[in-house]
C-alpha cells in the first residue's frame, strides 16, 4: 500500500514515524511526504519517507492508495476535495473548518465511492475502549468530560478550542450515546478565538457536560460516566479506569498505530470502519450549532 502524508508538522511527522514501522512489517510499500517547508521534508526523509515533494500534485501520478491530510484546518477542504478524485483519505480532525464544506465532501465521497476517515485518535485510547466494552449497549445517563492543555501552536491553525480539543469529547460522547437529536442546554465561551468553553448538551436524553481550555499549563483528559447502577471515571491520559470505586490500570498502546492499522485493514477488506466522514460531520455540526446559537441540532437530517 502506497501512503501519502500531506503536511509535515508534528502530527504529520508522527504519521511518517508509524508508517515507517508498518513498512518494515510489509503493510506499507511506499511513503510519500508533502510540505512547502523543505526543512520539514528533510526531517521526513530522515524519518523514513521514500520520496518528498513540495506540491501534492507531483505525487498523484504515483497513484497512492491512501492520503493522510495533516494540514492546518483551513486547508483541509481544498486539499481533501482535490485528492479525493484519486485516493481514499484519512483527514485529521476536524474534517473541515466549516460544516458546509464537510457536507460537500460527504456528497462527493458518496458519488465517487471513496473512503474518507477522520482522525479521532481518542477512539483508539485503550481506556476509552475498555470503558465502551464494559458499558456495552447501555445508554449513559450522564457524561462529563474535561480536556485541558496549553496550546503550543498558532491558534489560527486550529480555529478555536472547540475545534481543537472539544471535538474529541463530543465525538466520544456521540459514539457512546448513539443518538441523533442534540439539544444545547447552555454554554459559556471565552476568548477570541475561543480558548475556554463550557457546554451542557442533551444527546437523546443523556446529559453531556464538557469543559475544554487552552488556558492552563497542565494537561487533563478525563471522562466521568454515570449509568443506572454503575459509575466510571476514565483518565485517558494516565490510562486509569475506575469502575464503582475500583481502580483498573489499563495497558498503554500506540493509538496512532492502532488508528492507521484500522484504516489499512478497512481498505484491505479485513475490518469494518468504525470512524468515517459522517462521524466528522456529526461532531462538527454540534460545534457549528453552538457557534450559530442553535438550541436543537438534528444530526440525522444533515446526512439525508
Amino acid at each position: 500500500m502506497k501512503v501519502l502524508v500531506v503536511g509535515i508538522g508534528s502530527m504529520g511527522l508522527n504519521h511518517i514515524k508509524v508508517l515507517t514501522q508498518l513498512k518494515k512489517e510489509n503493510l506499507v510499500t511506499e511513503i510519500y511526504a508533502v510540505d512547502i517547508d523543505k526543512q520539514r521534508l528533510d526531517i521526513a526523509k530522515n524519518q523514513g519517507a521514500d520520496l518528498v515533494f513540495t506540491d501534492f500534485h507531483e505525487v498523484i501520478p504515483r497513484k497512492p492508495d491512501l492520503g493522510i491530510i495533516a494540514l492546518p484546518t483551513r486547508l483541509h477542504y481544498t486539499v481533501t476535495n482535490e485528492l479525493m478524485d484519486y485516493m481514499d483519505l484519512l483527514v485529521e480532525k476536524p474534517i473541515t473548518e466549516k460544516l458546509g464544506e464537510a457536507l460537500d465532501l460527504y456528497r462527493k465521497s458518496k458519488a465517487l465511492g471513496r473512503r474518507v476517515f477522520v482522525g479521532y485518535i481518542e477512539r483508539f485510547n485503550p481506556v476509552y475502549k475498555a470503558l465502551i466494552n464494559d458499558i456495552g449497549n447501555e445508554k449513559p445517563m450522564y457524561v462529563e468530560t474535561i480536556r485541558i492543555g496549553k496550546l503550543r501552536g498558532n491558534p489560527q491553525s486550529y480555529g478555536n478550542v472547540l475545534l481543537d480539543l472539544g471535538i474529541h469529547d463530543i465525538d466520544l460522547a456521540l459514539n457512546m450515546v448513539n443518538e441523533d437529536k442534540v439539544k444545547v442546554l447552555g454554554n459559556v465561551l471565552r476568548g477570541d478565538p475561543i480558548s475556554t468553553a463550557w457546554l451542557m448538551l442533551s444527546i437523546g436524553g443523556s446529559i453531556h457536560v464538557l469543559h475544554v481550555s487552552w488556558d492552563y499549563e497542565f494537561r487533563i483528559r478525563k471522562m466521568h460516566v454515570t449509568l443506572r447502577n454503575r459509575y466510571y471515571e476514565a483518565d485517558l491520559l494516565n490510562k486509569v479506569l475506575i469502575r464503582n470505586g475500583t481502580k483498573h490500570m489499563i495497558e498503554s498502546t500506540d493509538q496512532l498505530r492502532q488508528e492507521l492499522m484500522h484504516v489499512i485493514n478497512v481498505l484491505r477488506g479485513i475490518e469494518r470502519p468504525i470512524i468515517d466522514i459522517t462521524d466528522g460531520i456529526r461532531a462538527l455540526a454540534i460545534i457549528d450549532g453552538i457557534l450559530m446559537n442553535k438550541s436543537i441540532i438534528d444530526l440525522n437530517e444533515l446526512l439525508m
